[in-house]
């Protein structure tokens, strides 16, 4: 082979490198089975890996010797002018078993590096290549990748060959995590054999016929199982392959000591199951022989165990009864014979008790009458109709309590009636009304037991009438000292209560209210006067107007000086609308003669409409508006002439057009009839009016009127303003159209055999912005023609 054909090109992943070429050709194939011993007075790695085991090298007993076995497979093949190498190994495992504590671990001994040189043969067993593996890394099932490369080759040699030689076997930090973890479930296994003793031995002391440690042993048991799952689970059988070797037999052990706890579980359960009837049992002989008090523990004791166990409730409703906790009682027995199911026994007693609640709550309620604490006896009688008719299918007797509560009722209202009229006599009139409105209310209320609210109604009238006299009292010292408002409010408040309690009016009463009424509206009327000199007409009006209804209600209608002094007011009222007026007039008159000057007539016309309207309001004050009329004839057809422009802007700003070039007409015939030039207006034509307008619909409207009335240059010159005005190529379309069939119609009734398509142009002039006129034309014409 020459020099320059043994350069190597090394490429990786030559199987898969799918190259496309002639079929390979297998030039040398050797596989075969190799065998290492390792030991640990060569390998200080295996030295450590023993120690871990408890060997080492000081006694020829503690050497560890490692038979170790691999496949090597090598093998040479060629396709076109590729040679491909590629040497392996697989299979690597430890021979033997290395036992520690009667479990192997040979697999966590198993090397996990290979060390090796791989040489290429050729001609005369000449060394043409070697490859240095080193440290190379074995996976899990053992093997590892020595070569796999490729070299150019263009001889036709056949005869390469190769060999791997120094190969060396090694450990990594793998092997030692893979011992020390073998060595804790290995420790594992065996603690767990002591603490499986303990776990049976502690299962012996849990008797559950222990009823009063009861809940202990349970939670005990509970314990246990959970620390027997952490003891012994799936991963430590799997780890250690326990189903193939158990030297102490702890997954027969375990299951043993698990089928103990199962069976000690269900005979807790049966005494759980029991436990409330026997806690029950003592209670009830307890109770019995006079010891209430642990009765009831052990009642209560029996419900922990079972809360729904009804015997249990019965009884401790029994004892809440004989001890007089009546709601406790009552509670319980509700509870009972609605929400439990009771047998047959429990619930006959339970209606039994039920019924004794009933008259207990009954007989504390005629007690409590007895003794005149009625709504302390109508509490009674409530609960014991509340509690009955909460018990399903228990017999009520609503006349037990029916006749107590009608009697608690009357002697609540007797007693509202006895402290009103007591408050009365003490001169306390707000709590005597209070008790006396309460009493009256209590009474409509309870109709079925009080007959009547008269006593109350009586009661009520007499405090009013303390309260009446009260107020007069109160409003007459006022009086003396000049406070007339608060006497008059003082007289004002008797009048409603004798009026509402049908009470014995005050023989003074009626002169008392004008003897304080009289000076409030003398101090009214001085006040009106001043608003109306101050020019508050609309504060002086009102004043006037509550004066007069005060003098009709305190009859001071014939009063001669409070008739003069309020003449006064309304002819000062009078006098100064009057002047308002007159000011008015002369403003807006003044004002109108200003827009003339301007040669704003509507403007003028509409001060002098104000003006004249002003001395309308207040005819009474003869004001002469001569001047005010000569002025509005003088400029009424400019005026008119301009309301009818503004009208027409109005129209156009509604988007009216076809109405505002009508008014528009109308203005330009009333300029011209009525000679409105003389006035120095001015009045532009339609068109010329539309020429200069900015408002596109309105210049389209007047275009197309145009066209109507056959100005054709008119509509033309519109449209050409409208296209300058940017009008939208839509509209503007459909203008042209309107229009151009517009002036077809009347050309072709005028001369049906003109031609149609110079007439066109002679109104376009050939401008393109106006095709769409000139087509819609011709289209026209030809139709009617």
């Amino acid at each position: 082979m020459k020099a320059h054909l043994l350069s190597l090109i090394f490429v990786s992943l030559l199987f898969w490198s799918g190259q496309a070429g002639a079929q390979s050709k297998v030039l040398y194939e050797q596989n075969r089975q190799e065998t290492f011993s390792i030991s640990s007075f060569t390998n200080a790695d295996l030295n450590a890996l023993a120690q871990q085991l408890g060997r080492d090298n000081h006694h020829r007993s503690g050497k560890l010797v490692l038979p170790v076995e691999f496949e090597q497979r090598e093998k040479i093949t060629r396709s076109g002018d590729q040679v491909e190498i590629s040497a392996s190994v697989k299979n690597v495992r430890v021979r033997e078993q290395v036992l520690f504590r009667e479990f192997d671990f040979a697999d966590a001994l198993t090397p996990t590096v290979i060390y090796a040189k791989v040489q290429l043969i050729g001609r005369e067993d000449k060394v043409l290549q070697t490859f240095d593996i080193s440290n190379k890394n074995l996976n899990q099932e053992g093997a590892a990748v020595l070569v796999q490369t490729s070299l150019k080759d263009t001889s036709d040699f056949s005869g390469y060959k190769l060999r791997v030689v120094e190969t060396k076997l090694g450990f990594s930090a793998g092997n030692h995590g893979a011992v020390q973890e073998r060595l804790t479930w290995v420790k594992r296994y065996y603690d767990s054999d002591a603490r499986l003793a303990q776990l049976s031995r502690d299962l012996q002391t849990i008797n559950p016929n222990d009823i009063d440690y009861l809940t202990a042993h349970n939670d005990r048991v509970k314990d246990l199982e959970r620390e027997l799952d952490r003891l012994y689970d799936s991963r430590l059988e799997r780890e250690l392959q326990l189903n193939h070797h158990d030297p102490i037999q702890l997954r027969r052990r375990v299951k043993d000591l698990d089928i103990r706890f199962k069976e000690r579980r269900v005979a807790l359960d049966q005494m759980w199951a029991r436990l409330p009837e026997i806690y029950y049992n003592r209670g009830l002989e307890l109770a019995l022989n006079g010891n209430s008090r642990a009765g009831r523990e052990f009642f209560e004791r029996s419900l922990q165990a079972n809360p729904a166990f009804a015997p249990s409730h019965l009884q401790l409703a029994r004892l809440d009864f004989k001890e007089g906790y009546l709601k406790e009682a009552a509670l319980r027995t509700r509870d009972l014979l609605n929400r439990m199911q009771v047998d047959p026994e429990t619930y006959r007693f339970g209606q039994e008790l039920a019924f004794d609640i009933q008259n207990a709550y009954v007989r504390q309620g005629e007690q409590l009458n007895n003794q005149g604490k009625y709504r302390q006896a109508m509490e009674q009688f409530e609960e014991a109709k509340e509690f009955c008719r909460a018990i399903a299918r228990l017999q009520c007797r609503s006349e037990l309590w029916e006749e107590g509560i009608a009697f608690a009722k009357s002697g609540i209202y007797d007693n509202l009636l006895q402290d009103g009229r007591q408050a009365l006599n003490q001169k306390n009139l707000p709590l005597a009304e209070k008790l006396a409105k309460e009493a009256q209310q209590y009474a409509r209320i309870n109709k079925t037991a009080i007959d009547s609210d008269a006593a109350a109604a009586t009661l009520l009238r007499d405090v009013q009438q303390q309260v009446y006299l009260g107020l007069m009292a109160d409003g007459r010292k006022a009086l003396q000292l000049k406070h007339y408002s608060t006497a008059l409010q003082a007289f004002e408040k008797g009048k409603t209560l004798v009026g509402g309690y049908s009470l014995t009016s005050a023989a003074d009463a009626d002169k008392l209210l004008r003897q304080a009424a009289r000076p409030i509206l003398l101090e009214k009327i001085a006040e009106g006067q001043l608003q109306a000199n101050a020019n508050k007409l609309p504060q002086a009006r009102s004043l006037a107007a509550e004066i007069t209804n005060l003098q009709i209600r305190y009859g001071l209608v014939n009063d001669k000086e409070l008739d003069g002094k309020f003449r006064a007011l309304n002819q000062g009222i009078f006098s100064q609308e009057c002047a308002n007026a007159q000011a008015a007039y002369d403003q807006h008159y003044q004002r109108s003669l200003q827009y003339s000057r301007e040669h704003k007539f509507a403007q003028a016309a509409a001060e002098l409409d104000k003006a004249l309207a002003a001395v309308k309001e207040n005819g009474g004050c003869a004001i002469p508006s001569a001047t005010a009329e000569v002025e509005l004839a003088r400029i009424d057809a400019p005026a008119h002439y301009q309301e009818l422009l503004q009208k027409t802007s109005d129209l156009i700003n509604q988007n009216k057009m076809a109405e505002a070039v009508k008014v528009y007409q109308e203005a330009s015939q009333h300029y011209a009839s009525a000679d409105v030039a003389r006035y120095g207006l001015e009045n532009a034509p339609l068109l010329a009016y539309a020429l200069t307008h900015e408002n596109k619909a309105f210049v389209a409207e007047v275009a197309r009127h145009a066209a109507v009335q056959g100005d054709a240059s008119g509509s033309l010159d519109l449209v050409k303003r409208l296209v300058s005005l940017k009008y939208t190529k839509y509209n503007l379309n459909q203008l042209q159209e309107q229009i151009g069939q517009l002036l077809a119609a009347r050309d072709a009734q005028a001369n049906p055999n003109g031609d149609y398509k110079q007439l066109a142009n002679t109104y376009t002039g050939g401008s393109k912005d106006l095709k769409k006129l000139n087509k819609a034309y011709q289209k026209q014409f030809k139709k009617l023609t």
